[in-house]
């Protein structure tokens, strides 16, 4: 059944549904899976929560600070690489002796940290939406998302696949040459990849499936 996907006011972590006229919030956060492989939105079920106050679903409804949000992330990944290629020259001057085991130690700290960062976002995120809405209270389905073209999917996973293999080579460039500063970059860009779920159910039109269908009419 047709779907229509919108944002919510400069909260990067829900989707609205509007599916035969009702409205459902969908949490792009509630599993962990499906943050590290995004590509599970459109593989396996998701639950989503049934609003009939429409006086909530207008508060929730996306402006056009979300999009401005959405650049930010982007404009800060572009920025990131542009201070990369900036330090090239220098970056003989990050480099510190250390063991290998000090240098696995330094590499879980760095994921743990940019790990820890991602999550209090999150969370904020929900005690953002809790203000308005508590989702527990609403009845819950469960349905399949499917992606809104197979150009979409395309487009996704050789990004994401591209964007892993980055991040894999960084992480791996640190433990190799030292550098403090290839452990910092590459650190953003890790959180740039717990990021990637968002284009999975994006704003626009797709089409969805109820694990219950009777639940959806």
């Amino acid at each position: 059944m047709n779907c229509k996907v919108n944002h919510l006011d400069k909260n990067m972590r829900y989707r609205i549904l509007i599916i035969n006229s009702e409205q459902y919030i969908l949490d792009m956060e509630r599993s962990f899976w499906k943050i590290i492989f995004p590509f599970l939105f459109w593989l396996t079920p998701s639950p989503v929560f049934k609003v009939e106050d429409q006086d909530i679903v207008e508060e929730l409804k996306m402006v056009k600070k979300e999009k401005l949000e959405s650049s930010w992330i982007l404009s800060l990944g572009g920025f990131g690489y542009a201070i990369g290629i900036l330090l090239a020259p220098l970056m003989d001057y990050f480099n510190i002796p250390s063991s290998p085991l000090i240098n696995n130690i330094l590499l879980i700290i760095a994921i743990a940290l940019t790990a820890f960062l991602y999550f209090g976002i999150s969370y904020r995120r929900q005690k953002k939406l809790q203000n308005i809405v508590e989702l527990k209270e609403l009845p819950r389905s469960k349905l399949w998302i499917r992606p809104s073209s197979t150009n979409l999917v395309f487009k996704f996973l050789t990004a994401y696949i591209c964007l892993l293999g980055f991040v894999s080579f960084l992480f791996l460039g640190f433990i190799d040459t030292r550098n403090i500063m290839i452990l910092i970059i590459a650190s953003g860009f890790f959180f740039l990849l717990l990021l990637a779920n968002r284009p999975t159910v994006d704003e626009g039109n797709t089409t969805v499936k109820f694990k219950d269908y009777e639940k959806a009419v």
